[in-house]
């Protein structure tokens, strides 16, 4: 179940979500204003977990802290018997003010300075995940003068050199045109025998792990070299760590290949689809896809504990934004409709757009008649939060419901122009908490000095 799945239309045709009407709680707190609700957020983090231990006893699952690094959330997916996947010393640091201990917590991420990896130590964190000679090095060096053997973790990176058919598809081409930009994580393939060998001589460091991203293709990519390192060096791997990129279906990503096929559908006459759902393979699936090629290339090893990070999973359905219409225009042969929230709250990734759902808080249940474009306050042309939606005859002053903004959003929106709002958290009894204050411009300038 989701945000989505708890809405009810109450008096004056308004959402409401387990009682609380959506309209009033803009009224009280402002616009735009994050909603979260702990019901959702509960219940996709235990279904998570559930999919993965029905069918596999050994799981660790770590919410991945950048997702949302709202302490309020933080704390509750902990007291769920979440672990905490940190990739900096601020997600350290909240992962620490959040109640998680450092045996429940695992750091991963490329950049590691001296000081985060000292803190990493005195917090005792079970696994850090190295990413290149330099850092092992680094961090031998660290660990021996604070007296410390750690467990470590070696990042893999899946990359392949691609032959150059691979570069006819457009996403090919785009990714060789940034140098292909992912290869930077972790060790490459042909360095990871060399990189264990290395990491097993470090007297302060604990070969423990394995690691890549994301978990799709990781069990083929990760256990030919639990293999190897087993066979050849003796080295048994504790914990395979499969990372994360589990697909919530809350937003749409859509990149420039999906804009044109759907301008053109509509050049010939037919609808835009451009706001149709995507396809959803159940987490049920994935877990045991998952599993069944992990035990189908173990070769007869002991069972590692497998751990898996997922952040957009657990939280992207379980938040919304509410915004409100400033004002409706025509142009270019569309309507556009802006709204006080956009990108500064609900910022785009790298490579392709991610629309979102929207809905009319106070016309909930009006007939979906008009075709627009939703966009946000910025003052440049990409700030869109969704193209192509259809929602009720949409005017001036009305609030509008943004699905999907859980993930992403809190750890990432800006002060671009605008001063952050506030974030409320919903229980399913409807007690409304607030887990984030508004800023004013005070706080934005809060930190500057006046010379």
């Amino acid at each position: 179940m989701t945000l989505r799945d708890y809405l009810v239309t109450g008096e004056g045709n308004r959402l409401t979500l387990h009682g609380v009407d959506l309209v009033d709680l803009c009224s009280k707190y402002g616009t735009p204003l994050f909603v979260f609700d702990e019901k959702s957020l509960v219940e996709n983090f235990e279904r998570f977990r559930g999919a993965f231990e029905n069918v596999y006893s050994k799981i660790m699952v770590c919410y991945s802290i950048k997702t949302n690094n709202n302490l309020a959330i933080c704390k509750i997916l902990r007291e769920r018997g979440a672990y905490a996947e940190v990739a900096s010393e601020l997600d350290l640091y909240v992962a620490k003010k959040a109640g998680f201990s450092g045996d429940h917590v695992i750091y991963d991420g490329p950049y590691k300075p001296r000081d985060a990896l000292r803190k990493a130590l005195e917090e005792e964190v079970l696994l850090i995940n190295v990413e290149s000679f330099s850092e092992m090095e680094r961090f031998n060096q660290i660990a021996g003068k604070m007296g410390v053997k750690q467990a470590i973790g070696l990042r893999i990176s899946p990359f392949r050199r691609r032959s150059f058919s691979a570069y006819t598809s457009l996403s090919g081409l785009i990714e060789a045109a940034y140098c292909n930009h992912g290869c930077r994580f972790g060790f490459p393939l042909e360095d990871a025998y060399s990189a264990f060998k290395r990491a097993v001589k470090l007297e302060n460091l604990s070969v423990e792990g394995i690691i890549t991203h994301p978990y799709r293709g990781a069990a083929n990519t990760l256990l030919p070299i639990v293999r190897e390192v087993h066979e050849r060096l003796g080295i048994e791997v504790k914990y395979l760590d499969l990372g994360g990129g589990f697909y919530s279906g809350a937003t749409r990503f859509v990149g420039s290949k999906e804009l044109i096929w759907d301008l053109l559908r509509q050049k010939v006459g037919f609808k835009s689809k451009l706001n149709e759902g995507q396809s959803i393979v159940e987490i049920e699936s994935v877990a045991k896809s998952v599993i069944d090629k992990v035990r189908q290339n173990l070769g007869g090893l002991p069972e590692p504990t497998i751990v898996v990070e997922p952040g957009r999973f657990i939280v992207a359905s379980a938040g919304a934004l509410l915004v409100r219409v400033d004002h409706v225009k025509s142009a270019g042969g569309f309507k556009w409709v802006m709204v006080d929230g956009g990108t500064n709250l609900v910022p785009h990734s790298f490579g392709y757009m991610e629309f979102h759902d929207v809905m009319s808080a106070n016309k909930a249940s009006g007939s979906q008649e008009e075709l627009v474009n939703v966009v946000g306050p910025l003052l440049y042309s990409e700030d869109i939060v969704t193209l192509k939606a259809r929602l009720p005859n949409v005017s001036e002053g009305d609030i509008l419901l943004v699905f999907g903004c859980g993930a992403y959003t809190l750890s990432k929106s800006t002060q671009f122009l605008h001063p952050r709002p506030p974030a409320v958290l919903l229980d399913s009894k409807g007690e409304v908490r607030v887990i984030r204050e508004k800023e004013t411009f005070e706080d934005v300038l809060d930190k500057d000095k006046d010379v």
